[in-house]
């Protein structure tokens, strides 16, 4: 997410909250109407750096009109970050933060009554209870599901995110600590792996209309196979996304009218999304803000998974028994992939499958190709993306994995000291056999290039492909996993288009 230091204006509103007591209740006995169209859940975490923000998205749901809540409910189950990090953001008093860090809150929204005095709602559960335990989410949604039940159901997620890897999806034997879903700075920054996610949810066993990855990097192909059975829409960025605004008034606003097409709902709240990134960071033409929002059509998902296994069917064999002209316009197309995040493995999979299809006429005919495009347009409901992205024209679709023989490069970048551009400096390389090394980077004679060198011990990554990316759904209906395998051209290390360069293989092996 984008950094932004907070202001005392918002430090000094949300002193003002009431302290929280320090009995352990459920908070279920909220006057709310009772209604029988929807129930938005909001499920949170500060996150360590976030929570003035947070809180103040939150509010905003208090900005809806009262009489939408005649037909929508809203709750709310909020994790307040930890004593030193609300002191180290300089959020609250001293006396605030030593009552609120740590602690776990709901509460159901009661337009009738202010913000603060919701948000002096008894603490929920244990104290430091662990959010990112799929039980906790599964308890948070039955208990919402029971005590304001409708017809139809929205979960709001919000907090860090960093789309999928293999080694922040560890299984569940495994302490997962790197970027992942929802962190709980109070438990290490434990998180959702992509699994732990979806057994909370199966647990719960609440079918969804509307799941909202409120979280950086979650538009991609890996979570959207994931929930595609388990509700009909998704709503992520495929960037990282800013903490300000994201106009969630919008959502009861939308889904609160007496008639409502969800479709144009989701439209409509993705469009106000952004647009209000837009109005609070006010950019320019120049001003590189990558944000972006994209509501996904679930029941498109299983087809879009058969023209994909057919794309990589094709893709391997003519990669191994293909010509070798045919596997360097295939690296070219690698070595240019458009990455979505400068420092994570993450690739634009629509323009990546799509510029080899257009460089294998031979192998991918005219009616191959708009079938992919059409089984991709039916998976998207609609896609709104900063000022800046449109005006370069530089909007990605959904994120995937990419990597050459079944490992991938986590970067590290520095900004230069002379120009302030970030350049890399270091990589992480995980093997697919659970091995891991690091590398230095630095700068050629040719500025396309950099060397690596490999530095320090041969480590671990603490799984394999096998025990992580293939046990996912994406892989089990595409097969994606071979190509990772399979491919030995390293993807482009580099975010903005037309930067062309790639990692190249260590020439030293690690010792």
């Amino acid at each position: 997410m984008m950094k932004k230091k907070y202001t005392t204006t918002i430090a000094t509103t949300f002193c003002s909250i009431l302290l929280l007591t320090s009995c352990t209740v459920d908070n279920a006995d909220i006057p709310v109407t009772p209604t029988d169209e929807y129930t938005i859940l909001y499920y949170g975490h500060g996150g360590g750096n976030r929570e003035g923000f947070y809180l103040s998205k939150i509010k905003d749901f208090y900005n809806a009109d009262a009489d939408v809540y005649n037909r929508v409910n809203v709750v709310v189950n909020y994790k307040f970050s930890t004593t030193e990090n609300l002191e180290e953001q300089d959020v609250f008093d001293d006396e605030t933060r030593k009552a609120y860090g740590s602690k776990t809150i709901r509460w159901a929204i009661d337009p009738t009554k202010m913000f603060e005095e919701q948000t002096s709602a008894p603490i929920y559960g244990a104290d430091n209870a662990d959010i990112t335990n799929p039980d906790s989410l599964a308890n948070f949604i039955k208990w919402a599901v029971k005590k304001y039940p409708a017809k139809k159901y929205m979960l709001i997620v919000h907090d860090h995110g960093g789309g999928y890897i293999p080694y922040m999806d560890l299984p569940d034997n495994n302490t997962a600590n790197t970027r992942g879903m929802l962190f709980d700075d109070g438990h290490d920054d434990k998180h959702f792996t992509a699994k732990s996610f979806r057994r909370a949810l199966t647990t719960a066993n609440v079918h969804f209309e509307t799941i909202f990855m409120d979280a950086c990097m979650m538009n991609n192909l890996e979570y959207q196979f994931e929930l595609h059975d388990l509700c009909d829409y998704v709503i992520a960025p495929t960037y990282s996304k800013p903490s300000i605004d994201g106009a969630y008034r919008m959502i009861p606003q939308l889904l609160g009218q007496p008639s409502v097409d969800i479709e144009q709902a989701l439209d409509a709240y993705c469009k106000a999304c952004v647009e209000s990134w837009d109005e609070g960071l006010e950019p320019d033409d120049d001003s590189p803000f990558y944000t972006d929002m994209t509501v996904t059509r679930t029941a498109s998902i299983p087809h879009l998974g058969e023209v994909l296994r057919e794309f990589t069917d094709r893709l391997c064999d003519t990669y191994t028994n293909g010509t070798d002209a045919q596997r360097e316009a295939i690296d070219y197309c690698t070595a240019s992939a458009i990455k979505v995040q400068i420092n994570e493995p993450v690739y634009d999979a629509i323009k990546y499958m799509r510029s080899i299809i257009l460089a294998l006429p031979e192998v991918y005919d005219e009616n191959f190709y708009n079938r992919m495009r059409e089984a991709f347009n039916n998976c998207i409901v609609a896609q709104y993306f900063s000022h800046y992205l449109t005006v370069h024209e530089y909007m990605v679709d959904y994120g995937v994995l990419l990597g050459a023989e079944g490992a991938y490069t986590v970067i590290d970048w520095s900004d230069n000291e002379e120009t302030g551009i970030p350049v890399p400096i270091g990589a992480i390389v995980y093997a697919d056999n659970g091995e891991q090394y690091d590398l230095i980077l630095t700068p050629t004679d040719d500025p396309n290039y950099y060397s690596a060198e490999v530095v320090g011990e041969l480590g671990e990554w603490g799984s394999t492909l096998a025990d992580t990316y293939e046990q996912l759904a994406f892989d089990r209906a595409t097969g994606w996993s071979r190509w990772l395998r399979l491919n030995k051209q390293w993807p482009n290390m580099f975010c903005p288009s037309g930067l062309n360069f790639e990692l190249p293989i260590p020439q030293t092996e690690p010792q």
